[in-house]
């Protein structure tokens, strides 16, 4: 009997594992403050680049990890946890792409979320965002249904 890839252990070790990292630099960078990102976005009245030396230092730790990632493709190796690596395929802009990015950048810029800063914050019990939670879920299903791919 072989077991997936997605219910490997090591598997969902690497996934806990990352997503607690990630959670705590959230926390650390202040990047679960709304206040945050908004002074980000704001670029004529109290900028704060934070924000912007976050993402480059995720950048920093993505970029090289990904081109690891992709010489052990190239090279015929397998995963750590001996499941194959599961990288994005679609090289296009397509109008839903376009539309999904400009819908999320809205959205970001007028309350200052995304969804893993939302839920650390709804885990941590702020009401608004819970109430965004539900919204974005709301969001996730009417999606599903109303596009079926």
């Amino acid at each position: 009997m072989s077991t997936s890839n997605k219910t490997n252990p090591m598997t969902l070790i690497i996934s806990l594992l990352s997503g607690a990292v990630f959670t705590v630099g959230l926390i650390v960078s202040g990047m679960v403050n709304p206040e945050k990102v908004l002074g980000f976005l704001r670029l004529f009245h109290g900028w704060d680049p934070s924000l912007g030396l976050v993402m480059g230092g995720g950048i920093a730790v993505a970029m090289p990890t990904f081109f690891y990632v992709k010489s052990r493709i190239a090279k015929g190796e397998r995963a750590l946890d001996k499941g194959n690596f599961d990288l994005p395929t679609a090289t296009k802009i397509t109008p839903q792409l376009a539309i999904g990015s400009l819908i999320f950048g809205i959205g970001w810029g007028m309350l200052g979320f995304c969804p893993a800063p939302v839920l650390v914050t709804a885990f941590a019990g702020y009401i608004e965002s819970m109430i965004f939670v539900v919204a974005m879920l709301a969001g996730f299903w009417l999606h599903a249904k109303l596009i079926k791919s």
